[in-house]
């Protein structure tokens, strides 16, 4: 099983864990996997410290993806100010109970 992990788990392991360098493709293929697991993850989280730390892993893949794809993060954030300012954020708690074509 192929895992995506950080740069110093090489290290930080015994010598009986294998590694590769995975092609520009395939990283990038595994990056969207991970991005799926540390959702999750959050998900999951019971508590408080935990969630800290799964929200801190999330944004760690996010910022490498945006790396990847010469995104920064402020061209990034521009485009979520600018959704926020179209649609809003998701402070009022609003759940859709019938779906709508434009969501």
């Amino acid at each position: 099983m192929k895992k995506l992990v950080r740069d110093k788990i090489p290290d930080v392991l015994s010598n009986d864990a294998e590694f590769e360098v995975l092609s520009n493709e395939d990283y990038r293929s595994s990056l969207r996997e991970k991005i799926t697991e540390e959702a999750q993850e959050v998900k999951t989280a019971k508590t408080r410290a935990n969630l800290v730390e799964e929200l801190g892993d999330l944004e760690e893949v996010i910022r490498a993806i945006l790396a990847d794809a010469s995104i920064t993060y402020e061209e990034m954030d521009s485009l979520r100010q600018a959704k926020i300012h179209q649609k809003g954020k998701f402070a009022q708690k609003f759940v859709m109970l019938k779906p709508d074509e434009e969501s």
